[in-house]
């Protein structure tokens, strides 16, 4: 998986939490002793969006969407584009799933499953599923992802991520947002987040994510674009997160080794290393 409002953003870059390679020195099974944190720059307008976005995470209990997206390897330069869905809900459960538009047999797909202990990863084309165990919250543990569903606040968003207000305009707010700490610059080294604005035309859907433009570590870009948001749609409940069996044959079920927790420490610049039902078939 890779990654609501700006928790949803953190859901998709954050989906190989567990399975990345872990910092060197790290002591498995040892929380590594945050870094002293940079002082952020104080920004009136940015600081007025953040607690605007915060007030409106903390309201939010579930988010669905529709999904688009555009992977583009740097390399080849070829790009392939997907879409599906995704549905969020607090505290930490997430389902994703992405089918490639090219694909006519309906079997170039992954999707994730989140229930708030593991995070199930399928891949329609590998016939995989890999089982992610999710580190417990507590002192000393660091994941993106958790922390974002949780209800990250603006303060920490700001202690975490470089993150400057690019520009406005009459429907969208755009973030620049880059890594602070070595574990999330090995999932991305610069992301642009567009909000949606509280204008007229998109208060009902303010602050909540339009589109994601992220460069990978390797220098990979995603595009996301997210549409038709839906917020605390009535009967979500954690059995819609539960795991999905797949009884087709030739699939098989795996477990990640689980990497240690912590590595946030800064990264000097160009010290940046490499990163190491919506699941069932549709008819």
């Amino acid at each position: 998986m890779r990654a609501a409002g700006f928790t949803l953003a953190a859901l998709l870059i954050a989906g190989s939490v567990g399975v990345a390679q872990p910092p060197a020195g790290a002591v498995p099974g040892q929380p590594v002793p945050p870094a002293q944190v940079p002082v952020a720059k104080a920004d009136p307008q940015l600081d007025g969006h953040l607690a605007a976005w915060e007030k409106k995470m903390v309201s939010v209990v579930n988010l669905r969407t529709e999904v688009a997206l555009t992977r583009t390897d740097s390399v080849s330069q070829k790009s392939t584009a997907y879409s599906g869905q995704v549905l969020c809900m607090k505290p930490n459960f997430a389902v994703l799933r992405l089918n490639n538009n090219a694909d006519k047999t309906n079997t170039d797909y992954e999707a994730y499953i989140c229930n708030g202990r593991a995070v199930y990863a399928y891949s329609g084309l590998a016939k995989t599923v890999t089982e992610i165990e999710l580190p417990k919250a507590g002192p000393g543990v660091d994941n993106l992802m958790l922390d974002f569903l949780a209800g990250m606040k603006a303060k920490d968003v700001k202690e975490r991520f470089d993150i400057n207000l690019f520009k406005t305009d009459e429907n969208y707010i755009y973030l620049d947002i880059k890594p602070r700490f070595g574990k999330d610059q090995l999932e991305f080294k610069h992301l642009r987040l567009a909000l949606y604005g509280p204008g007229a035309a998109t208060r009902a859907v303010a602050y909540l994510p339009a589109q994601v433009f992220m460069l990978k570590a390797n220098d990979d870009t995603e595009v996301w674009k997210f549409s038709n948001p839906m917020v605390d749609i009535p009967g979500v409940k954690p059995e819609h997160f539960q795991y999905v069996e797949i009884k087709e044959k030739g699939w098989t079920v795996s477990k990640a080794v689980p990497q240690p927790v912590g590595g946030n420490r800064p990264v000097p610049a160009g010290g940046t290393g490499p990163a190491g039902g919506a699941v069932r078939r549709d008819k």
